[in-house]
């Protein structure tokens, strides 16, 4: 056995992590959420599909494009977990994915062509997704494995919050553009966005700690070729890995639905019940709100009642959100069930899936599991590819029907992520 002080106990004692939270570390860190979410309701939920819609009249590029850029981003994670863990450059890789992902996003702002606002899109979206493994894997670094739930919901609280601070900015942008251009009122928008995540990923840069090489790689090893033999490797291990191997496929299902619900909201309250996209951008706020405070608790019950349990509830209303939202005749009954069971589902399937992946895997190896965790969130466009070509579907009778068919089918791929969570057992809860 190594001796007290030798390099493989110094290792096993950071991959561990601090035996209390580090507030300092961890607000810094959180406000990167507090960034990132930003760029979400700004480009993604709100704007980028409006936008595109004004110059093609269709739907469908725009959902194509952010399926494209997150399958690419998808088929890169696990590599990054596995580079993230064997590095201890995880904080530099951060930073030149965020600074790709703001710069491409300020771009669109001036870009006056759909194909090039599409390209531009799918580079800083691509670049948004890929940043998170990277993101995901400095949590450990910022407290005990028994307060972690506690530390992602502040991450997520602060994130929409975030909305709420910069979706007013970007309806001023969008007010006093008009008043010169009429036309495709989102334009400044896409700047907006990449000032303000850009702006507030500074703290995490600057005050949060390098997260140590927890597998350090010997020299003289090529490190890209290894990280992709230990992701083949691990990707064979998981079918004797039963219940990381359910988490992982229930969560990218329940993603699924998700991220379907994030990119649709503004095409949707729009073609369906007639707002415009002022308005559409306004509703986002209570719903911000909401689900800042929602993921606060859903941080305190992950680590009280167990992640899974947190993350069942949390599923559970999110499909509630669907059905009502596909089937509600009037907008006041879709935005009531938007804010509050949405709020909830949203904000807490992303506190509860981080506590409950930490709970399933060991400490040194949360890199590269975080990586495959991150593939059910850039993978998973079925849905959003589904929703994007119903949407310009016609059905007589049923005015903009293709739109609320488009939603009610992510009922199915969220009830199949349900069934996988619930047959998760994690050894923290199994011993409460």
């Amino acid at each position: 056995m190594p001796m007290n002080g030798s390099p493989t106990t110094q290792v096993a004692s950071r991959s561990r992590g601090p035996d209390k939270v580090l507030w300092d570390r961890t607000i810094s860190w959180a406000l990167y959420d507090f960034a990132n979410t930003i760029y979400s309701a700004l480009v993604v939920s709100w704007a980028i599909a409006l936008h595109v819609k004004g110059f093609t009249g269709v739907e469908k590029f725009t959902f194509l494009t952010l399926a494209l850029s997150q399958v690419a981003s998808g088929i890169l994670l696990p590599v990054a977990g596995e580079v993230a863990d064997r590095t201890g450059k995880t904080k530099r890789y951060l930073f030149v994915l965020t600074l790709a992902s703001c710069a491409s996003c300020a771009a669109i702002s001036a870009a006056r062509s759909a194909w090039v606002i599409l390209g531009l899109f799918a580079v800083a979206n691509f670049c948004y997704h890929s940043s998170l493994t990277f993101y995901d894997s400095l949590l450990p670094t910022l407290g005990p494995r028994n307060k972690l739930g506690l530390i992602s919901g502040i991450g997520v609280s602060l994130g929409y919050l975030g909305i709420n601070f910069a979706l007013p900015v970007g309806l001023a942008a969008t007010w006093i553009y008009r008043k010169h251009n009429p036309a495709h009122e989102m334009t400044p928008v896409f700047a907006v966005a990449g000032v303000l995540f850009l702006l507030f990923s500074l703290p995490l840069f600057l005050r949060v700690p390098e997260k140590p090489a927890s597998k350090p790689t010997r020299p003289g090893v090529p490190l890209l070729s290894l990280a992709f033999k230990r992701v083949f490797v691990t990707l064979r291990a998981l079918p004797r890995h039963k219940p990381v191997l359910l988490f992982l496929l229930g969560n990218f299902l329940c993603v699924d639905a998700l991220n379907t619900g994030i990119v649709a909201y503004a095409p949707y309250v729009v073609n369906v019940f007639g707002l415009d996209e002022r308005q559409a951008g306004l509703w986002i706020m209570p719903f911000a709100l909401a689900a800042a405070l929602f993921g606060a608790l859903g941080g305190k019950l992950s680590d009280t009642l167990g992640a899974r349990r947190t993350m069942i509830s949390a599923a559970v209303c999110t499909l509630g959100a669907l059905v009502v939202g596909a089937t509600a005749r009037s907008f006041p009954v879709f935005i009531v069930s938007f804010i509050l069971l949405g709020g909830y589902g949203l904000s807490t399937i992303w506190v509860s899936g981080r506590k409950m992946l930490v709970e399933l895997v060991p400490p040194g190896q949360i890199g590269k599991y975080f990586g495959l965790y991150n593939i059910g969130h850039k993978l998973s466009i079925i849905g959003a590819v589904v929703f994007g070509l119903m949407a310009d579907v016609k059905i007589l009778g049923i005015p903009a029907g293709g739109y609320r068919v488009g939603m009610l089918l992510q009922v199915v791929l969220l009830s199949m992520g349900l069934i996988c969570i619930y047959k998760v057992k994690p050894q923290d809860e199994a011993r409460q």
